[in-house]
């Protein structure tokens, strides 16, 4: 049987845990019936997925309240000891209000409209935390967001990394709890000179001539200097820190281009 929408709003439990449930079921059976609601899993996915792994017939019992959201909000916020980054990941999933417009999706899931105030509320964290989860879930690979929602890396770190393009990303990723936090503490400045770094730089064919006339170190300057430029273009206005970044990049660069002449 497949997931209700609120229930997806909520990490499942580690594997470790479910076995654990799993072999509790097998000894005790299951104490609590799986709630259903509109043909699908409203409560009790983890139940479910324990009494398969030891070939236990399911107990259901259909949701008969009218608050569907609210009652997966609360019996899973009481039972279950979410951390912070966890609680912000759901709370980005829950508010799907955003300028006072639902979107689409959360009109054909037919969801309740939460606004992020409400949802920071619901969950007791600070409407930040919401903040900086739903940039994790804007640009974020779903790796990172994955770490986030097991409570692995805070909100803060995860953020930070979602900022970063695709390939940072992947690669801070790779390195586990360690690498996030690691790429998370960089200076933006710092972040920004590796990805540039690490970019392909596609020149005209002057530019290339030009830069091959010139010292290896002269000629790796101004293909950082150049890619700078272009990145320019593609960043959003009100990313101060972000342009800021690449203005003292750039600044760099020129300078040492400059100076070599």
């Amino acid at each position: 049987m497949k997931s209700h929408e609120y229930a997806d709003l909520f990490p499942m439990m580690a594997t470790a845990d479910i076995a654990r449930l799993a072999e509790d079921i097998r000894e005790n059976g299951q104490a609590d019936p799986i709630i259903t609601y509109e043909g699908k899993i409203l409560d009790g996915r983890n139940r479910h997925q324990a009494c398969l792994l030891v070939d236990v017939d399911p107990v259901f019992a259909e949701y008969d309240g009218t608050e569907p959201l609210a009652f997966v909000v609360s019996h899973n916020l009481h039972r279950r000891h979410l951390s912070e980054s966890q609680r912000g990941m759901v709370g980005a999933k829950l508010a799907n209000l955003q300028n006072g417009f639902r979107p689409p999706s959360a009109i054909a899931l037919g969801q309740t409209p939460v606004t992020q105030k409400q949802a920071a509320e619901m969950l007791n964290i600070g409407v930040d935390s919401i903040k900086r989860s739903k940039q994790v879930l804007k640009t974020g690979i779903p790796e990172l967001q994955d770490m986030q929602m097991s409570g692995e890396v805070s909100a803060k770190a995860a953020c930070e990394v979602a900022k970063l393009p695709e390939e940072e990303q992947r690669k801070a990723v790779s390195g586990g709890v360690a690498g996030v936090k690691a790429a998370a503490k960089k200076p933006r400045s710092e972040q920004h000179s590796d990805s540039l770094e690490s970019a392909s730089y596609e020149s005209t064919d002057q530019e290339q001539s030009s830069t091959r006339q010139k010292p290896l170190k002269i000629a790796h300057a101004m293909g950082i200097f150049y890619v700078a430029k272009n990145h320019m273009n593609k960043i959003a206005k009100n990313d101060i820190e972000r342009i800021d970044a690449l203005k003292a990049m750039i600044d760099y660069c020129n300078n040492r281009i400059e100076s070599k002449k």
